[in-house]
């Protein structure tokens, strides 16, 4: 069984990078607007404390690596939907798991 708590920081800590990069996503696509440096921070921010972004990242740095100053726009919200997308997934596994518990409760009472 896993740890209620871990997976409650977890989940909190995943809902709170997902809505930060739907938000910068969402200045972009409806404004045309980029905080590049806020956008920056935040793409090296989880590339340093989550595996999955930083494995993701090491694959697509291999196939090709383009600085983030010479990076258009477009380059680095393309960047914060893939790790967007990463963290969804990781949000959606954990509460598979947390139901899948539940029901297991469920069926033990």
């Amino acid at each position: 069984m896993s740890n209620p708590i871990k997976n409650k920081f977890d989940k909190t800590s995943l809902i709170k990078d997902i809505s930060e990069r739907d938000r910068i996503i969402s200045n972009y696509e409806k404004y045309g607007s980029l905080d590049r440096n806020e956008a920056i921070k935040k793409i090296q921010e989880l590339r340093t404390k989550d595996k999955d972004i930083a494995a993701a990242t090491a694959v697509n740095l291999a196939v090709s690596s383009t600085p983030f100053s010479q990076s258009t726009n477009g380059q680095i919200v393309g960047e914060l939907v893939m790790q967007r997308d990463i963290l969804q997934g990781k949000l959606i596994k954990i509460q598979a798991e947390e139901n899948n518990e539940h029901k297991h409760l469920k069926t033990k009472a």
